[in-house]
């Protein structure tokens, strides 16, 4: 089944899933809802340098590496920009993410509504999975960077005390990256490996952007047209 807004095909991003679920869905608004124009706020990604190379945090394959700053418009875009949810017990809002500092936050894939980036314990690699926050998992506190340069922010885990989004800085594209716990014995390195600029989202939402539910996952739908290098899909599965 394709998906018709008017005149405008709705893609989905997707590179090989197509499942939606239409089971247990009273209405239309229940499956397919449109994203607020106001989350384009929201959408950051996480860089550091290296050598003569800028990486970015990426969604690869629901594990999380750094990999090479990609061109705005690609698949690797999208999976480098993620959207930055406040967790509703941080008050007062910030106005902007930038302002975010000290805040509790989650981190949802640009692509993957729905699906957050998760811990899965000290030293072990980070992931994105579902999560509704309750067990800490998917709850980061963003701090000033531990490097102590202007711009910089560390990702310290609400669960997991003194614990940060970490790289390991001597890594090339596809490193993996894990949750590493700061001791007596961390240097800059460390501190290093643990911040990250965090820039507007290299990708974007189109102002014709809607999330429908899938069986395994949620659909980011936009125009077709709005489409240029990333994977989609304009043909869906329905399961009854």
């Amino acid at each position: 089944m394709a998906i018709l807004y008017g005149p405008y095909l709705l893609a989905g991003h997707s590179s090989g899933d197509w499942d939606i679920r239409s089971r247990s869905v009273n209405s239309l608004s229940d499956w397919i809802t449109p994203i607020p124009a106001t989350y384009n706020n929201h959408l950051v990604s996480f860089s550091q340098e290296y050598g003569n190379s800028v990486f970015v945090l990426t969604n690869s394959n629901q594990s999380i590496t750094m990999e090479k700053f990609p061109e705005s418009g690609s698949s690797k875009s999208v999976h480098a920009t993620f959207r930055v949810v406040l967790n509703e017990s941080s008050s007062p809002k910030p106005s902007s993410v930038k302002d975010a500092t000290g805040k509790y936050v989650m981190l949802e894939p640009f692509s993957l509504s729905g699906m957050f980036l998760v811990q899965q314990g000290k030293d072990v690699n980070l992931a994105v999975a579902s999560s509704d926050g309750t067990d800490g998992s998917s709850l980061f506190r963003l701090v000033s960077g531990l490097d102590g340069k202007e711009g910089t922010i560390s990702m310290e885990s609400a669960s997991q005390e003194d614990c940060f989004v970490f790289s390991g800085v001597d890594y090339k594209s596809g490193t993996s990256l894990k949750l590493s716990c700061k001791s007596e014995s961390s240097d800059a390195k460390f501190n290093a490996g643990a911040s990250f600029v965090m820039n507007n989202g290299i990708s974007e939402y189109h102002p014709i952007i809607f999330v429908a539910k899938g069986a395994n996952r949620n659909y980011l739908l936009a125009p077709l047209l709005s489409f240029r290098d990333e994977y989609y899909t304009v043909y869906f599965n329905i399961q009854a």
